[in-house]
């Protein structure tokens, strides 16, 4: 839907979401707004309380929770980490309610941040995303993909042993927690992505991202033939696991919607619901597209929205990314991008398409930021990204090869430079949106 309107004297403004406030901004007269991808919501909304107990009313495909309890019970509940926009610490107690009232005291309870290969959570985080109470009550531990008290799960063909958390694996009731949205590779998150990567080992996870990176059908929005979604669930069914929560978004970031049950059939419903909630048909390629990093705001996961920019811009076009951050980008993540620059366009490609068939890092650091700089790279070479940030990432935008502007009129002026009839396409909310493409699209096809 358009969200732009003209004023009198024939410029077309916009709105752009941020965590710090929205931005609305004028387009210059001689530019033509293609389409807004954002879809309105028109669904009722309900306090977040309501959902989450009705969801684990109408459990999907699944006995309801107080059939699976018994005093005695161990369990163990995985919650993802903070770059994702789940409301853990709402969610939390009315699910811990339930537990407690089957007779399951809170010192059988264990709760798990399922990092996956991301940073752990300081403690202020933890309080922060599970609530001062919680934290305070019951034992919370980061996933540590690297630990040696990681559980030996079985053999995947083409990934050998597999490994997860020993508090989740030995817990009598698992429970995973966490949102379904549209993601870079996997097509779609939660669900089993709070398994795999959420508590597997650093070995799993690496194999797994490198190994399916490269295909064509690892994209947003699309699990038919994904690979990487495939590997994802085949892995994640070793964990057993018994009940999953999972939210689902609407355009502007609110939770319209909580699915309980199965882990799988939640997924499936999920998915089938973000589709509706949150895909968007393209009307056409633009030669702008301007993009806000909303909700991602945590390292490399700014620049995910680039992705769904760049599948509705045309080759060679420009990306205006306008994104916030919680915290500076690493120095070693940034020194790598350096590292490969320097090699020189073809050279740099090479080795990185060569790291890619050994299923070999790019860095040596977390997954995210590996995955983040294969997206970087092949995004930078077919489409000019103009990075639209705070000061603080200046310095780090010209390090990943974008260009950089403080403020959306300074990118307007520079581009208006270069081009002055521009049709542009716009995304409120990147994280909140995937376009619906007819052709497909192939990130690192030459």
């Amino acid at each position: 839907m358009n969200r732009g309107f003209s004023r009198s004297g024939g410029e077309t403004m916009v709105t752009l979401f941020r965590k710090k406030g929205n931005l609305e901004v004028d387009l210059p007269k001689n530019w033509e707004l293609l389409q807004t991808l954002y879809k309105e919501d028109q669904k009722v909304r309900r306090p977040l309380a309501d959902l989450i107990e009705n969801a684990l009313d109408h459990p999907v495909d699944s006995h309801p929770l107080e059939e699976m309890l018994k005093p005695g019970s161990h369990v163990a509940i995985v919650v993802d980490d903070v770059t994702r926009p789940t409301p853990v610490r709402e969610l939390l107690p009315p699910l811990l309610k339930r537990i407690h009232q089957c007779g399951v005291p809170e010192k059988d309870v264990d709760i798990v941040i399922g990092v996956g290969t991301h940073r752990p959570l300081s403690q202020k985080e933890i309080e922060e995303r599970c609530g001062k109470e919680v934290a305070k009550a019951y034992r919370i531990q980061n996933h540590n993909a690297r630990s040696g008290d990681l559980v030996r799960m079985g053999e995947i063909p083409g990934y050998g042993s597999v490994s997860m958390n020993a508090t989740v694996i030995q817990a009598d009731i698992k429970i995973t927690l966490g949102s379904i949205l549209p993601h870079v590779h996997n097509g779609f998150g939660g669900g089993p992505k709070g398994v795999m990567p959420g508590i597997c080992d650093f070995e799993t996870v690496r194999q797994h991202h490198f190994k399916n990176v490269v295909d064509h059908r690892s994209i947003l929005g699309n699990i038919t033939d994904n690979p990487f979604y495939r590997d994802c669930c085949q892995i994640a069914r070793l964990a057993s696991v018994d009940f999953s929560v999972n939210c689902l978004f609407g355009s502007l970031g609110e939770v319209f919607e909580v699915l309980a049950g199965n882990l799988f059939a939640v997924h499936d419903l999920g998915i089938k619901k973000t589709r509706e909630a949150l895909g968007v048909p393209v009307s056409g390629m633009s030669d702008l597209t301007i993009v806000s990093s909303f909700p991602y705001d945590e390292g490399p996961q700014i620049v995910k929205p680039v992705l769904p920019a760049a599948m509705i811009t045309q080759p060679g076009g420009t990306i205006f990314l306008l994104a916030e951050i919680s915290a500076p980008l690493p120095e070693f993540f940034l020194e790598s991008f350096s590292k490969i620059r320097d090699c020189g366009g073809e050279e740099a490609e090479g080795r990185i398409r060569e790291k890619l068939r050994c299923v070999e890092p790019i860095i040596d650091g977390p997954m995210d930021f590996n995955m983040a700089l294969v997206l970087i790279f092949f995004i930078s070479k077919k489409y000019r990204v103009v990075l639209v940030a705070d000061e603080v990432l200046r310095e780090a935008a010209l390090r990943m090869g974008f260009d950089y502007a403080p403020d959306l009129p300074s990118a307007i002026e520079g581009t208006k430079k270069q081009k002055e009839n521009v049709t542009v396409n716009l995304i409120p909310a990147g994280g909140y949106i995937f376009p619906l493409l007819t052709g497909g699209f192939h990130l690192m096809g030459r």
